[in-house]
């Protein structure tokens, strides 16, 4: 179904118009505090939105001008230049083009203006060369002269920011509905007013009730129907924030043509039209994850046409996306028909970024290897193309789908192609799930994570090195304690298992109790609970009380933790002590790849973000090893490293410092420090850091 953008440009030139507004405070503060990289990082997210929605509505000077000042930044944020005053006016002189792109859609439609000498700066200022911002003002000026000032433009901003442009038809849907509630209303009152009149008249006749007995089932009937109704309404209500999912197909399609062609590949795209409608913010979050598995099918998968013609192929590659709504989401499958993956390759990889697991990873299934391709860092290639060196990793995939609560699954055959099946809610503004308990505590589980629900006394716990699991399809699936997480003993009364799964990998969570499936409104968390990872909503129960939603993927991944923790407690009683290490680093990247690198080995991993983050550990439990980064924000690691050699405790506890890049003068002076090795982190993968790690500690 085709739509028409001029139903959103209104909303979309209030919200740009906010973005402008966060980007202007972002700049100030950031000036103010060079150093705080949430600020720059604040300004990236708005430019990167507004260079986004242009995008989908087609405004590709608001996008040009958002774009060059988000490259601009993001040399700041490479550290390939510092933030000068410069490059502060340039922040104000685009925020000013773009309002008056902005005030030019309004009057002509188009956001066409001249904006030439923009992208002449922008250039200039990403490879540190010096500009001018002066003829970027005066251009500013003119045309602001000529179509009014910017008071002006302000003060039509803030009429219509409240304000949205729906069609008629889905306003008389909801009136429809609510005449429905109204009319059940009349008809509760009018049984209430003969309830009480049959029971005055069973009262006279000396307490005879059987008059009473029609009432509630009446009372039933209407309830039922009312719940319908209400949750209708609540649904056409919700959808008013909806937008058509090819609002994100139709553009992504001429994008990964242009794509092809500079890789040479000859691909057709099968993208036909949807009428689907999804929340504005799930489809911000889904181009972005359409476009990288695309992409990722054009580098890795399609072949070349003399390889697809030696392979007895059509030399035309096909990519596909359709999409399909199964109850409340939209099923979106990615598929070509290239070379597959080749899982063999990914195991010898895999062995390589884990050397200590290779028994466990060549016994591995083509599933259980799939996971790794998720994982940041990994690949199949040796060498980066353009298109992998770009950070287009599956990685980011798994990341963005959580953030829309969405789930993945991935089939290849080699030889024959690779599809993704994704799994998206409509909306993130109600939720399916069940309801249970444990702990003494409720929590709904989303409904689209769960594989099977079944009670205790129809499997077996089977205890193995301390752990329990259950086998299920002739398949051991690892089994615990939701409690063990919430800091609660174990319930003897917990005898309902949920079988969760996210990509591809099964846990079992015991649980005390399962109620009812319910579909509720989704609410953002409290304030107080928001620091909560396992967490990513609450929704009222037919009590009104706060149940908070949990976060599967993050759930599963403490209860691994868990599992890990207690076989790891279970080796070291019966073959030899377990060090712990502490791992300091403000790159969540690189503290995934450490900790993964010497939890496969059987270390206890303690991580930090900074210096003061560290310390904080290190005076709350023994660590045996650390390892630091250089840059960090609050405490780097230099003053770091001084304060552990002042520390009695840790005044000899092996150090190693990981960099960026080879620095000799750096690692002098961290070894004159006191630091026992100096890795540079882009050859730690490889083994060098474990390595020195088992040396220090004497394991060797």
């Amino acid at each position: 179904m085709a739509f028409s953008k001029n139903e959103f440009v209104s909303g979309f030139i209030t919200e740009t118009q906010e973005h402008l507004d966060a980007v202007n405070l972002g700049i100030i503060n950031l000036k103010n505090e060079p150093q705080n990289k949430e600020y720059l990082a604040a300004v990236l997210r708005e430019l990167h939105t507004i260079k986004g929605t242009s995008r989908m509505l087609g405004f590709p000077t608001i996008e040009k001008l958002a774009h060059g000042l988000e490259d601009v930044f993001k040399g700041i944020r490479e550290e390939k230049y510092e933030l000068i005053d410069r490059i502060v006016q340039l922040t104000f002189s685009t925020s000013d083009a773009i309002k008056r792109a902005l005030q030019s859609i309004q009057d002509q439609g188009t956001d066409v203006i001249n904006i030439e000498s923009f992208l002449e700066v922008y250039d200039k200022a990403c490879v540190g060369l010096f500009f001018s911002t002066e003829q970027l003002e005066q251009e500013n000026k003119g045309e602001t002269d000529t179509h009014g000032s910017e008071d002006d433009y302000d003060s039509k901003n803030l009429e219509n920011i409240t304000s949205i442009r729906i069609n008629i038809e889905r306003i008389n849907d909801i009136v429809r509905s609510f005449d429905d509630l109204i009319i059940r209303q009349f008809r509760f009152k009018h049984q209430l007013e003969e309830f009480e009149k049959r029971l005055s008249g069973a009262a006279q006749k000396g307490g005879s009730a059987e008059s009473l007995h029609e009432v509630p089932k009446q009372l039933k009937e209407d309830l039922s129907l009312t719940e319908n109704v209400l949750f209708n309404t609540q649904h056409l209500i919700l959808n008013l924030r909806m937008l058509p999912l090819d609002i994100v197909l139709t553009p992504l399609k001429k994008e990964i043509e242009s794509e092809a062609m500079r890789m040479g590949k000859n691909v057709q795209f099968d993208v036909p039209p949807t009428d689907f409608m999804l929340d504005k913010v799930i489809l911000e979050q889904l181009r972005e994850i359409l476009l990288h598995l695309v992409r990722n099918a054009l580098d890795h998968g399609i072949e070349t046409p003399e390889v697809r013609k030696a392979a007895h192929k059509d030399e035309k590659g096909t990519i596909s996306i359709h999409a399909s709504q199964v109850s409340n989401y939209i099923k979106i499958i990615v598929r070509d028909d290239g070379s597959g993956i080749d899982y063999e390759r990914v195991r010898e990889k895999a062995v390589i970024l884990n050397p200590t697991s290779r028994a466990e990873i060549e016994s591995m299934n083509e599933r259980q290897l799939q996971q790794f391709l998720f994982v940041s860092g990994f690949s199949t290639r040796d060498n980066a193309t353009e298109m992998s060196g770009r950070g287009v990793g599956l990685d980011v995939v798994r990341i963005d789908m959580e953030k829309v609560k969405g789930r993945i699954h991935l089939h290849s055959k080699k030889g024959k192609g690779t599809s993704f099946e994704l799994t998206i809610p409509l909306s993130l503004a109600t939720q399916q799930g069940l309801f249970i308990h444990s702990g003494g505590m409720k929590f709904m589980v989303p409904s689209h994570y769960i594989r099977e629900i079944i009670d205790t006394d129809s499997c077996t716990l089977t205890m193995m090195q301390g752990q329990p699991f259950i086998s299920l399809h002739n398949q051991l699936i690892p089994a615990y304690y939701l409690s063990s997480i919430l800091g609660n003993e174990r319930s003897p009364d917990a005898n309902s298992i949920i079988v969760v799964e996210y990509l591809e990998t099964q846990i079992a969570i015991i649980v005390e109790s399962i109620e009812q499936y319910e579909n509720v409104v989704v609410n953002p968390l409290p304030p107080l609970m928001r620091g909560i990872q396992s967490l990513q909503g609450v929704v009222y129960d037919e009590n009104y009380a706060i149940v908070p939603i949990l976060n599967i993927p993050d759930t599963m991944q403490k209860l691994k933790g868990l599992i890990a923790y207690e076989m790891r407690k279970y080796k070291a009683k019966n073959k030899k002590r377990t060090y712990t290490i502490l791992i300091v680093d403000d790159s969540a990247t690189t503290r995934q790849i450490e900790q993964t690198i010497f939890e496969s080995s059987g270390y206890i991993v303690e991580t930090a973000v900074d210096g003061i983050d560290a310390l904080d550990k290190l005076r709350s439990r023994h660590v045996d090893a650390i390892i630091t980064d250089i840059s960090m924000p609050r405490m780097d690691g230099n003053i770091l490293l001084s304060n552990i050699r002042h520390m009695e405790e840790y005044a000899s506890t092996p150090v190693i410092v990981v960099s960026g890049a080879y620095d000799p003068e750096a690692r002098a002076k961290f070894i004159e420090a006191g630091a026992q090795a100096f890795i540079v982190k882009s050859e730690f993968q490889r083994g060098n850091l474990l390595q020195a790690v088992k040396e220090l500690l004497g394991e060797y």
